[in-house]
């Protein structure tokens, strides 16, 4: 895997922003979800956005690079586990805690919210070459955030449900 053809700003944005994302994630939030719920929606956003950006980026489409080179560098790996997978917890930490029992409008409110959010950070991104854009633009990215988000959303449930169901047997 190789090392970034040069260190600077967005390896550095990456870096300070995947400290600070991994530690309020970690340190911050006390537990609400099970460990076993926490790890498979972290390693799910993770081998989303890896298979997402595979699709994407990759050959035959080859719409933007991430980082400096249009390979899998070291930093892409950096950007799934330390931002990614932090940032999508938080998020989801926040619909459980806030959202989980709420209606569908709010629900479809926060939705639009942290897609929003996500774009803000894209465009952020793409401003320090973090995604340089070959045929992508923003606006593309709105359908994938509504999928990927609603697809966590459902995860989560899907464990919650089972999680409670398992416990309903041990019980009895």
């Amino acid at each position: 895997m190789p090392l970034p053809i040069r260190f600077d700003t967005n390896e550095i944005f990456i870096i300070v922003n995947g400290i600070i994302l991994t530690l309020i994630a970690v340190k911050l939030l006390p537990n609400r979800l099970t460990y076993t719920t926490s790890i498979i929606l972290y390693l799910h956003k993770i081998a989303v956005a890896i298979v997402v950006d595979h699709l994407l980026a990759g050959p035959p489409l080859d719409l933007y690079d991430v980082m400096d080179t249009p390979k899998f560098e070291f930093f892409d790996l950096i950007i799934y586990i330390f931002v990614y997978g932090p940032f999508t917890y938080i998020i989801i930490y926040i619909y459980d805690k806030w959202f989980y029992h709420k209606s569908h409008f709010k629900k479809f409110i926060y939705l639009l919210l942290i897609t929003l959010i996500n774009l803000g950070c894209e465009f952020i991104a793409t401003k320090l070459n973090i995604y340089i854009y070959k045929g992508w633009t923003l606006y593309y990215s709105i359908p994938i955030y509504l999928i990927v988000y609603i697809t966590n959303f459902y995860l989560l449930k899907y464990l919650k449900d089972y999680e409670s169901e398992l416990s309903q047997k041990v019980i009895n």
